[in-house]
């Protein structure tokens, strides 16, 4: 499916492996393998033994975190070229969240035993993972910021101004359904549906059964933002 060399080039374009000489990226490369995974599959699961270490060549992942009542939310949304799963190859646990391949993907895999053997023999490998992991906590840290300060209205205004490309596209609902938004926004299906009835009777967007067209991106950009959001009376919203 891929060369080495090509292999070689693909794992240089992530961050991590820029910089690694020629022949510690080679033996890397040959320590893994191509995977592939179907449009819904779920490549490894959320507490089971460590799935080893991935880069995704093509397709899309999304990493979700399953709450104590079974809600799921989405904590990361993957996409070529970068790497992820870094946290159990580090320290040997379980998978700290599940894997679910969004569309058929094409990945390459290497095993935690395998990894911590590289970083044995390449420290670097190990103290670049730890930069890139203190860049993804950052990240996680600004996301669970936004979802503790925002009401449920203002992050599914946010998460249609992120899905609809900031208004300019719009959003296929065959391809993001309520069940994903509200997995996006650490919310329930229902508490979306009511959120995206509101936002139309505000005149910001327009919803039929296949899409939602952005109307007025600059209020929707502010309900979005706007902290706390001030709401008409419930009398006013549509039941």
């Amino acid at each position: 499916m891929y060369s080495v060399e090509t292999l070689i080039e693909r794992l240089r374009s992530v961050p991590h492996f820029k910089n690694t000489p020629e022949e510690s990226i080679r033996d890397i490369v040959l320590s893994g393998q191509v995977i592939k995974a179907e449009k819904g599959e779920k490549i490894f699961h959320e507490g089971s033994d460590c799935a080893g270490l991935f880069v995704l060549f093509q397709g899309k992942v999304n990493l979700v975190k399953t709450g104590i009542q079974g809600q799921e939310t989405i904590i990361m949304v993957i996409k070529p070229v970068i790497m992820f799963n870094e946290v159990s190859v580090l320290d040997g646990g379980p998978n700290p969240v599940t894997a679910i391949a969004m569309q058929d993907c094409i990945m390459w895999r290497i095993s935690c035993e395998a990894y911590q053997g590289l970083m044995a023999r390449y420290p670097r490998m190990g103290t670049g993972l730890l930069r890139m992991l203190a860049h993804r906590n950052r990240v996680m840290l600004d996301h669970i910021e936004d979802l503790s300060s925002r009401p449920v209205l203002a992050r599914t205004a946010k998460v249609l101004m992120d899905l609809s490309n900031h208004g300019q596209n719009p959003i296929s609902r065959t391809v993001h359904s309520n069940n994903e938004i509200a997995a996006l926004v650490s919310s329930v299906p229902g508490a979306i549906s009511r959120s995206l009835k509101n936002i139309r009777h505000m005149g910001l967007i327009e919803c039929t059964r296949n899409r939602i067209t952005v109307l007025n991106k600059q209020a929707l950009s502010e309900l979005a933002q706007i902290e706390p959001i001030v709401l008409p009376p419930r009398s006013e919203f549509p039941q």
